[in-house]
């Protein structure tokens, strides 16, 4: 469910992708479909052209050098692996203005980490999200700023990212935990397990994975708009003696329950990890 977005004007202004990968690509088919940003107003850099291939076709500007990326944007993006990111700042230093907005959305790096490798008084803003899903205009993000990010910026912000799904600001020590929880990876396997359960009844392929992805949604949708704990949503619909609470004792026995907590609780541990390696790679 896709939140409204407000009046911030950001068709006059240019946005600078540092890193042309996947999250690049699906955050400019998200924003350029939801209408927030025409791909003219749009640059990606990489190291080389065929890493920039991916979005070239997208229309937007590309380039090779990160500096040209990044010089005279509105927005910069930070969109590269953690380890690269040390090297990638270092390069942009030299262009980087109090003017220009910083976003990053590497995993696990702090802003303190950036905000030591940028000009004093630089505006920036760390986000966690599943950037797969921007490109359907789902996903569901958060933010948190920097000593210097100004309202104008949390509002641009929303504007952005409420664009391609949900976006809430929240304090930085929480964003490693909502980097775990929003990670696609469990519920991909989760639908595929759904999918193969299907096939293994009788259902064809195709149609197995696309009820299970269906089916996935509505129940997403249906928690937020109604606004009830899944546990009281779970109970409505179990009846006595069916279908549903058969399939939840299965489940129970198996264990899902906590192999599920276990695996947010072991994605946790591993963004922190993360950003323990980018503190020492910036020292």
């Amino acid at each position: 469910m896709s939140a409204s977005v407000s009046t911030v004007d950001t068709m006059s202004m240019t946005v600078g992708f540092v890193g042309a990968g996947n999250f690049t690509r699906a955050l400019i088919i998200g924003w350029t479909s939801a209408g927030i940003l025409n791909a003219e107003q749009i640059w990606a850099s990489g190291p080389k052209e065929t890493s920039i291939a991916g979005v070239k076709n997208l229309g937007v500007h590309t380039t090779t050098s990160n500096k040209e990326c990044v010089k005279d944007k509105k927005v910069i993006i930070l969109s590269v692996k953690p380890h690269i990111l040390p090297s990638v700042l270092e390069d942009i230093r030299s262009v980087v203005t109090r003017d220009q907005l910083v976003m990053s959305v590497a995993t696990g790096v702090q802003l303190v980490t950036i905000e030591q490798r940028l000009p004093d008084c630089t505006r920036i803003v760390r986000i966690a999200t599943a950037g797969t899903t921007c490109s359907v205009r789902q996903a569901a993000s958060v933010f948190s700023v920097g000593k210097w990010a100004t309202s104008e910026d949390v509002a641009l912000v929303k504007t952005l990212m409420s664009g391609v799904g949900i976006c809430e600001e929240c304090k930085e020590s929480l964003v490693s935990a909502v980097s775990a929880l929003t990670a696609p990876g469990h519920m991909l396997l989760a639908s595929e397990a759904m999918a193969d359960g299907g096939v293994l009844v009788g259902l064809p392929r195709r149609l197995a994975q696309t009820l299970a992805a269906q089916t996935m949604i509505g129940i997403g949708k249906l928690i937020l708009e109604m606004n009830k704990h899944p546990g009281v949503l779970k109970d409505e619909i179990a009846s006595p003696g069916g279908v549903t609470i058969a399939m939840i004792e299965s489940l129970e026995k198996a264990g899902f329950r906590g192999a599920i907590i276990d695996s947010i609780a072991e994605g946790h541990k591993q963004s922190l990890r993360l950003a323990e390696q980018a503190s020492v790679n910036n020292c």
